[in-house]
C-alpha cells in the first residue's frame, strides 16, 4: 500500500479535521493531569510532607488512575498528532514541496523561540524538543511509505539499545528514591520548595534555566528524544496511510489496541518498571520496551474510542468541548502553565505543596472546564487562538486579520 493521496484526504477533510481537534483536546486534558503534579510541587516535596496533605488516603486510588489512564498516553497522542499534522500538510502540498517546506521550517524556528520562553517559566517545556525534532522529521519526509512504520518502531525502541550499551560498557546510574533529587540532582526538595514555592521571579527564572541542562541530560536514559521522534514518524505514517479517514473508525482495531495496551501496561505495572531510570538488567530493558508499547497501544485505543463516539451526530456534540480546546491547543497548553505557576508558585498565590492528589485532579478538571468556556467565547469572535494567530503572523512575516466577520 502506497498510502493515500491528497485528493482522498480532502474528500473527508471536514470530519477528519474535527476528529483530530477532538483528540488533541483530550490530549491537552491528559497533559494537564500530568503537569499539575509538577507545578503544585506534589512530585517534588518529601514523602513525609505528602502524607500530611489533605485526602492523602485517596492518593493510592489516583496514583493507579494516573498510571493506567494518563502516564505516557497523552504525551504519545500529542506527539503522534504533531507528526500527523505535518503528514496531512505534506499530502496537501506534495506537488509543491519547496515553498511549503520553507514555510514549515520558518514555523518551527519560531516554535523554538516559544519553547525557550516557556521553559523559563517552567522547565518541563516540550515545545523546544518538538520543534528541533520536527526539523529531523522534515528531512525524513521523502522516505518510502513502506519504510515509515519500521522506522517508527526502531526509533521507539532505540533507547533500549543505548541502555544495553551502558549495561555492557559502564556502570549504570541507579536513580535515587527522591524524584526531586533526580529531576534537580544538585538541589534538595527543601531547596526547590524555597525557590519555586516561595521565591521571586529572578529565582524562578534562574532555577528553570539551571534545570534545562538536567532535563536535557535526562533525555538520554529515558529515551525521550528517540521516542518523540518515533511518535512523530508514527503519526506521519498514520496520516499518509489514511488512518484518520478510515482506520481510526475500526471497532476491531480499537479492541485490539485496548487489549494489547492493557496487557502491556499490566506487565510493566506489576514488575515496577520505570521508564525514567537507567536500566539495571537486560530484563529491565525488555520491560521498558513493553511499557512503551503499552503507551502506544493505549494512545491508539483512546483515539479509536473518540472516533467511535464522534462518528455519531450526538457523539460529535458530546465531544464538542474537546474540539474547542483542540482548535486552540497551543494557547491552551501555554495558558495551563501560566495558571499553574500563578496558583502554586511563590510569585503567585503560593499554594506549592499544599494540595493532595485528589484535590489536584479536581482542580485540573476545573481549570479545563474554564478553558473550554474561554475557548468557546474566543472562537465565537476570532478565527484562531491568540498564540496560534501570533505564530501564524510571525511565520508569514505579516499581520493577518483574526477577527470574524460580523
Amino acid at each position: 500500500m502506497a498510502g493515500v493521496g491528497a485528493a482522498q484526504l480532502l474528500t473527508d477533510a471536514t470530519g477528519r479535521i474535527h476528529i483530530i481537534d477532538a483528540i488533541r483536546g483530550l490530549a491537552i486534558l491528559g497533559i494537564l493531569f500530568a503537569n499539575i503534579q509538577s507545578w503544585s510541587g506534589y512530585r517534588f516535596i518529601p514523602l513525609e510532607e505528602i502524607e500530611g496533605l489533605p485526602l492523602y488516603h485517596l492518593d493510592g486510588v489516583f496514583k493507579q488512575l494516573h498510571y493506567w489512564l494518563v502516564d505516557g498516553k497523552f504525551y504519545a497522542i500529542f506527539s503522534m498528532l504533531f507528526g500527523a499534522g505535518f503528514g496531512l500538510q505534506y499530502l496537501k502540498y506534495q506537488h509543491e514541496q519547496s515553498p511549503f517546506i520553507r514555510k514549515y521550517r520558518r514555523r518551527l524556528a519560531f516554535l523554538v523561540l516559544f519553547g525557550v520562553a516557556h521553559a523559563l517559566l517552567w522547565s518541563g517545556d516540550i515545545l523546544t524538543l518538538y520543534a528541533l525534532l520536527a526539523f529531523v522529521l522534515v528531512m525524513l519526509r521523502n522516505i518510502r511509505y513502506e519504510r515509515l512504520l519500521p522506522l517508527a518502531v526502531l526509533l521507539l525502541c532505540l533507547f533500549a539499545l543505548t541502555q544495553v550499551a551502558v549495561l555492557l560498557l559502564a556502570e549504570p546510574q541507579v536513580a535515587t528514591a527522591s524524584l526531586a533529587h533526580k529531576t534537580y540532582p544538585d538541589m534538595l526538595p527543601q531547596e526547590l520548595s524555597a525557590t519555586l514555592g516561595r521565591g521571586d521571579w529572578s529565582e524562578v527564572f534562574s532555577t528553570n534555566l539551571h534545570n534545562i541542562y538536567w532535563r536535557w541530560r535526562d533525555f538520554l536514559p529515558n529515551g525521550r528524544i528517540s521516542r518523540v521522534l518515533g511518535f512523530f514518524v508514527l503519526g506521519f505514517y498514520l496520516a499518509r496511510s489514511g488512518y484518520f479517514v478510515s482506520g481510526i473508525y475500526s471497532v476491531w482495531g480499537l479492541v485490539q489496541f485496548l487489549i494489547l495496551g492493557l496487557l502491556a501496561t499490566a506487565v510493566s505495572r506489576y514488575t515496577g518498571t520505570n521508564i525514567t531510570n537507567w536500566s539495571v538488567s537486560v530484563l529491565d530493558v525488555a520491560l521498558k520496551m513493553i511499557l512503551v508499547a503499552g503507551q502506544v497501544f493505549l494512545a491508539l485505543a483512546y483515539m479509536g474510542l473518540l472516533a467511535q463516539i464522534f462518528r455519531h451526530a450526538s457523539g460529535e456534540k458530546l465531544l464538542y468541548p474537546l474540539t474547542l480546546v483542540g482548535r486552540m491547543a497551543f494557547t491552551s497548553y501555554l495558558a495551563q502553565t501560566a495558571i499553574g505557576v500563578f496558583i502554586f508558585y511563590g510569585v503567585g498565590l503560593g499554594y506549592w505543596g499544599t494540595l493532595g492528589l485528589a484535590q489536584l485532579w479536581l482542580l485540573a478538571l476545573s481549570i479545563y472546564i474554564v478553558q473550554v468556556l474561554m475557548c468557546a467565547i474566543w472562537l465565537r469572535y476570532f478565527r484562531q487562538g491568540p498564540v496560534e494567530w501570533l505564530w501564524g503572523c510571525l511565520t508569514a512575516g505579516q499581520y493577518k486579520p483574526n477577527l470574524r466577520a460580523a
